[in-house]
């Protein structure tokens, strides 16, 4: 189910109400109805604000985390298209509604700079920005405040398109002049991942570093091409990837080939000095294929048995005993040695 979009409109108006610099609390808003002095608003009869729109409006100022400023001549919303800095007049968080009066800032605090400049005469005029709906009027939310001597003239004329486009959410299906659609604020939160009661002030310094990052990464960008241009690497001095590939495979089945040559000889002298039995043939060729260097040890470690060695009857296959008793002492020895049983001693020389 489809919700729908809340329509609002964005004005601005300066508010005859003069300021003091002496006192915390200045007044934003008149009770009841009211209306620029240059015709303002044009959807309906007049703006308006009583105790129960005011409370709205409070909460949501209350539920922001950071402070409501007051700057000069709106340049919080001129910024963007002079370039030149916005500084803050003042700031405040709290509102009070005075039934009768209208509504409050009530925790103002002034800049020294803004205090000077308010006692001096410099300035004497408030002008809140805040969003209305188009068709009652009633204020729904404050944005900021412009501290200003020319309530609504000629010379203000571009701040409600500026307003708009800052603080305007679009309603749905909505379409800017240039016929693109309109992002609305909880849009811009959730792109900018900024928290849920992120104030105008909070989006606009988060744009302000995208557009700042943007700008490094294109010089990020142009920095690589320079560098790989630079770096381009030399196609004498490097070989490609397959070529070492088919080298690496070609190396290890030359060292496979190598140790099964070794093992061999290994396993061939020790039966043939009496260090290996022909039982202990197989294991000493698996030995050797997966720790050549532990046959080697073990080979090392073994001594040479004569009565094993194949030509200790002059080349003549001796007559094999049969059963223990006919073992003479060394081949006991031997059997003790190695921790052969006599019996499987017998059994390998009849093999």
């Amino acid at each position: 189910m489809k919700t729908k979009a809340l329509s609002q409109t964005t004005a601005f108006a300066a508010c005859t109400f003069e300021v003091q610099a002496d006192g915390s609390a200045i007044q934003l808003f008149p009770a009841g109805a009211f209306r620029a002095r240059d015709g303002r608003p044009k959807e309906v009869s007049a703006w308006l604000i009583d105790a129960e729109i005011a409370a709205q409006v409070i909460a949501k100022v209350a539920a922001r985390a950071t402070d409501v400023v007051i700057d000069y001549e709106h340049q919080t919303l001129n910024s963007a298209e002079n370039g030149l800095p916005a500084p803050a007049a003042g700031w405040f968080h709290a509102l009070e509604w005075r039934e009768g009066s209208g509504l409050f800032a009530t925790d103002v605090r002034w800049t020294e700079r803004a205090r000077a400049m308010i006692d001096a005469g410099e300035y004497r005029y408030l002008s809140p920005v805040f969003s209305y709906d188009p068709q009652t009027g009633a204020v729904l939310d404050l944005h900021h405040v412009g501290l200003t001597n020319y309530p609504a003239l000629d010379g203000m004329a571009s701040l409600p398109a500026l307003a708009a486009a800052r603080f305007d959410p679009a309603a749905a299906g909505a379409a800017s002049a240039k016929g693109a659609p309109r992002v609305d604020k909880e849009q811009l939160i959730a792109l900018l991942d900024l928290s849920s009661d992120a104030s105008e002030e909070d989006i606009q310094t988060a744009l302000t570093a995208l557009k700042a990052d943007a700008g490094k990464t294109e010089d990020l960008k142009q920095a690589l091409a320079a560098a790989k241009a630079e770096h381009k690497p030399d196609p004498a001095q490097y070989v490609p990837i397959d070529v070492v590939e088919d080298l690496k495979k070609d190396i290890a089945a030359l060292k496979t080939h190598q140790v099964a040559g070794e093992v061999e000889q290994l396993v061939q002298a020790g039966l043939s000095d009496g260090r290996l039995l022909p039982a202990q043939e197989g294991w000493a060729r698996e030995l050797g294929q997966s720790n050549l260097a532990a046959l080697k040890g073990y080979l090392e470690k073994t001594p040479a048995i004569a009565a094993l060695k194949g030509q200790q009857t002059g080349g003549k296959q001796p007559d094999a005993p049969s059963k223990v008793e006919e073992l003479d002492a060394e081949a006991l020895a031997v059997c003790k040695a190695m921790g052969i049983k006599p019996d499987d001693y017998i059994a390998t020389l009849k093999a």
